[in-house]
Order: C-alpha cells, then structure tokens, then sequence
C-alpha cells in the first residue's frame, strides 16, 4: 500500500496518464517537493517491515520510471537529531535529478528526531517560491505535529499568500484521533487528504485529485504579495517573536455599520495579495488592537508597517529578593488601571510571561499558594522592561502526629487557615482549607494561625513564616486512636450494622451525657484526645455502654459486647 501511495501521489504531478481530462491538463504543473517524515516512529512496522523500509524501497521503484525532465525536490524532517524541532533540510533541491540520486539521498536518511511537519511544509513553499509561482508540496507523514504549530494556521497562511499552492496530505499508519489534525493542512490549501489503510477508498481519492491537478490552468507568474509587520513604535525593529493576528477590510464601513472583511492573516510578516486601493488593516495581539489605513499598489507591492504605541514587559518572580527564580505552581494576574480602578487584563501560570501592552499604567500581581504580591508598570511606547516581583513569602509542610515521635497521619487529617484575630462575633473566620494529610502552604512572611482536626481531635496552633524558608513542622493532637468492634456476648463473634455514640465519661448538670462524635461503621476508628469517654453501641434495637480510656500516642483496638436480638 504504502508504495502504491508514492507512486500514485507522484503522478498526479509528473506522469500525464490517459484520462478523461487529459485534453485539458495544464502544460505547466508547475514545481513539487517532496516532505518525508524521518522521525523516530517511522521505525515503527507495518505487517513485519519498518516504515523506514517501505519508504525507501517504495521511491527506489518510483525513481526507476522517473521522467528526468520533471523538476523534483527532497526535504526531510527528523533525520539528524532527537529533540530538535528545527531539524528539516533541503536534502535535494528542486532540479531534474538522476534517479539514483534521489534514492541514495532518501537512502542516507536515517529516522531520529521529532514531526515539525508545519515548519517543513512553510519551508518546502518558501523553497518554490509560492508566491510567485505554482508550488506543490507532497506531505508523507506517520505522525501529527509534535512541535506546537498548528496545521489549520499554516495552510491559511499558505492558501492566501500563494499563486497557486497546494499541499497533498499522505497519512500512513495514522491513529484515528491523528487525522483530523492533518486533513486540514491538506483542505486549507486545497489538496486531498489521503489515509494509506484502506486500498479502495485510496484509489478513490486518488482518481479524483488526478482530474482536479489534470484540468488545473496554469498559474500565471505574479509580483510578490504586500507584506505586513508590526513594530512597538516607530524606528524600531519588526517583532519577531509573538503571534499576531490581521484583518484587511473595506476602508468605510458599510449600510449595516460594520467593516467588509477582506482577507485575513496570522504571523508576524504575512503576505497579503491584495487589488490596488486603500485598505482598513486591523493588527491584533492579545492585549494590542490597532488599526490604520494602507494605499497598496499591486504592481508595486512593498511593506507595510503597523506601529502598536506599545511596550513590552517581561515578569520574574521571587520567594524573596536575592532568592531564587519561581519557575513552577506560581499564577500571574495583569490589571489596567483605568481611573483609577483595576481592571482584570489576563492571568498566565507561566513563569516567565512576556505581555505587550498598550503604552499605559498596570498593575501585575503575582501568587503562589496563599501568597500574593503585586508591582506597578509604567509603559512607554517602545518601551522593553524586565520586572521583578518579590513576595516575601515561605513555605511549611505540615504533619499531624497523635503525641510527639510518633509516625504521621496518614489520612483523615484537615487543616484550616484562619485570620490572626477573631471577628465581632468573637470567630476565627477560615482563610484556606486543606484536606491532605502533609499539605504545603505558602504564605507571607509572618505569623499565622492554624486549626487541624482528626475524627474528635483538634489543635490550635501559629506557625511564624519567614522568607524564602521551607519549614517542616509536626503538630502533636495530644490524642490517640482506638478501633472498636462490636461483638455478640453469647459467641463473641463479631456483629454488622452497629452504630456508635461516643460521650463524655460524665453527665453534666442536667444529666446528659455531651456527645463528642458517632458512627454507623461497623468498625470504626476513632481519633481522640486523652482521658475517658463513655460509649454506647446499637444493634438490632439492644444497646449496651462501656467506659474506655484513652491514652495518647497509643493505637488500640477495643472489642465491645452487645445483647444480640435470637
């Protein structure tokens, strides 16, 4: 299958074959390249043999037939190193090659690396000079992208700034969920999409492309499209290295009020082919829109440059200053300030975010855990800062222990961070609460006030923060554990379905017995603190009460009598 795929690709391009539209077949198909995948997976097998394999025997018989007059170029991807997304190469470029020499070229490629198909597949096109002339590009691939382009994107880009550009799609070996985000590099640019699994439906697909590329007119050479670039503001060099999104539209709005879309682009140089006349041109980041007006000349196209009136900021964060750099679990949050009043721009966990901004006032503020810090910003247009963020915070990793020297709880432990100092009511209102057994908190430097609970056991106690310290600390319930168990009195065999009430050991004034916890488990652990306590077990309507003792830092397990129901 796999070399049927070749073949059959390739001469939707090179080989004329009799047909129904062969009358009407360009005389100028124009230049292809071919993109083969060489990464890592293609060593994977299809019916026992590598993919590797397949691939080069497959081209070794299709080169054996090869027209020497057809222009043919080899790009390859994932070849030469692992890891490495800018790892493609021109292996052969576009010429009318011998036939051994493009199979010892494919011969030579050994799989190694990682898919950055998209990259390739703008690199094949630029090499065909797609905005100038007709370019195919023939994509042969075992895998989606692995280097964070996005297919759709790139055959937008490809689509609206080429003559006449198309990629065909081969996907060989590809997992369900893996087509989708390939067939729209194919469809964007208006190519076939074609999965090398299914023999018919390949020669269907294969039958319809051939009469799409053999009544294709030719493609009249053109002038390179207008290009597009923004700049921070004037005098400074275009940017590079962040998305930017592009809309052209009517320079008027029209009778509904509203722009007539013209062509639309993303990157940050896109080609734009556009009629001679004035333009309505959008530039947009994710915090930047501007807009202004263009005169295009289209026999004359040249760049056009957008000035943002903006700065650019790059945020770090520190436990402390002179700390070490957060690089992990930390948030960031950018607000305008607009009379005033903040207003929430966007927030990122990434480290180390980089924002363009508008030329204004901001606030960014920074947390990790329950720590929170926040600087002001002041950007002028043009302006690049680098702010660092302090948060003058530690850490503590907490453990509850039933008396000092014994082990930890391992579950059943809550922890609740309150305010330093009671409200009106006289109550300590709850800041953060954690259910994990060791939980880490991050807070500001200081001291803080902390419950924990364990079944019937609490603890009150403060923890002082100092900076950029990691503390671990044991909090002592002053408790112990007993696992009680229900039996018959006649056998001693243990009961199901019993509920507990456990009481203090004496009644108050009134002669009540307070009620300190319950369970309807049959055998439940209980976390208590020391001393004695009063218990009450139900089964089957018969009850019967026990007095315990409770020692701390002692785990035991008491057996508790009951009348059984005959």
């Amino acid at each position: 299958m796999w070399l049927r795929l070749f073949l059959a690709a390739f001469a939707l391009l090179v080989f004329p074959s009799p047909s129904p539209a062969a009358e009407t077949r360009s005389q100028d198909p124009g230049q292809a390249i071919l993109v083969l995948d060489a990464s890592g997976s293609m060593w994977g097998q299809v019916d026992g043999r590598t993919k590797v394999e397949i691939a080069r025997e497959s081209i070794a018989r299709l080169m054996e037939a090869w027209d020497p007059d057809i222009e043919l170029g080899l790009m390859a991807y994932g070849h030469r190193r692992k890891s490495d997304c800018s790892d493609i190469e021109l292996v052969l470029p576009v010429s009318r090659h011998p036939p051994d020499t493009v199979v010892d070229a494919v011969n030579r490629l050994s799989a190694k690396g990682k898919t950055p198909l998209c990259a390739a597949v703008q690199q094949a096109a630029e090499a065909l000079r797609y905005t100038e002339n007709r370019a195919t590009v023939i994509l042969v691939s075992d895998g989606i992208e692995t280097c964070g382009m996005d297919p759709c994107a790139v055959a937008e880009e490809l689509e609206q700034a080429g003559v006449a550009f198309t990629a065909h799609v081969i996907g060989f070996d590809l997992q369900k969920e893996e087509l989708e985000s390939l067939r729209c590099l194919a469809e964007g640019t208006g190519g076939l999409f074609i999965e090398a699994k299914d023999a018919a439906g390949l020669t269907e697909a294969l039958t319809a492309v051939e009469e799409e590329v053999a009544a294709a007119p030719p493609a009249p050479k053109v002038a390179p499209a207008t290009r597009m670039a923004a700049v921070l503001t004037e005098g400074m060099d275009p940017i590079e290295d962040q998305e930017i999104n592009w809309l052209v539209t009517d320079p008027e709005k029209g009778e509904d009020g509203s722009y007539a879309l013209i062509k639309k682009a993303r990157g940050t140089h896109p080609r734009i082919r556009l009629a001679t006349g004035t333009y309505r041109v959008q530039a947009m980041t994710s915090l930047v829109t501007v807009e202004t007006e263009i005169q295009v000349d289209a026999e004359q196209p040249s760049e056009h440059v957008v000035e943002l009136n903006a700065g650019r900021v790059t945020l770090l964060g520190y436990l402390k200053e002179g700390g070490e750099r957060l690089t992990k679990n930390i948030r960031w949050h950018l607000y305008a300030n607009q009379g005033g009043q903040p207003n929430g721009l966007t927030s990122t966990n990434f480290h180390e975010p980089v924002f363009t901004l508008p030329a204004g006032t901001y606030e960014a503020v920074l947390e990790l855990g329950l720590a929170r810090a926040s600087v002001p910003l002041v950007l002028g247009p043009g302006d690049i800062l680098e702010k660092e963020v302090f948060l003058n915070a530690g850490q503590v990793r907490l453990h509850a222990v039933l008396q000092e020297g014994t082990p930890p709880l391992e579950k059943h432990v809550s922890w609740y961070l309150t305010t330093s100092e009671p409200n009106v009511q006289g109550e300590y209102e709850t800041v953060d609460h954690n259910s994990y057994h060791s939980p880490l908190f991050t807070l500001g430097a200081g001291t803080h006030r902390f419950l924990v609970t364990s079944g019937a056991a609490t603890k009150v106690f403060t923890v002082d923060i100092e900076p950029d310290r990691l503390m671990e600390k044991a909090v002592s319930l002053e408790a112990g554990q007993v696992t009680l168990i229900a039996v018959d009195k006649a056998n001693g065999e243990p009961l199901q379905k019993a509920r507990w009430t456990i009481t203090r050991a004496t009644p108050d004034s009134k002669g009540l017995y307070e009620k300190v916890t319950y369970s309807s488990y049959h055998t439940p652990t209980f976390t208590l603190h020391g001393g004695p306590y009063r218990v009450v077990v139900e089964h089957a309507g018969a009850a019967s009460t026990a007095m315990i003792e409770v020692h701390v830092g002692e785990r035991k397990e008491i057996r508790i009598g009951v009348q059984a129901s005959p």
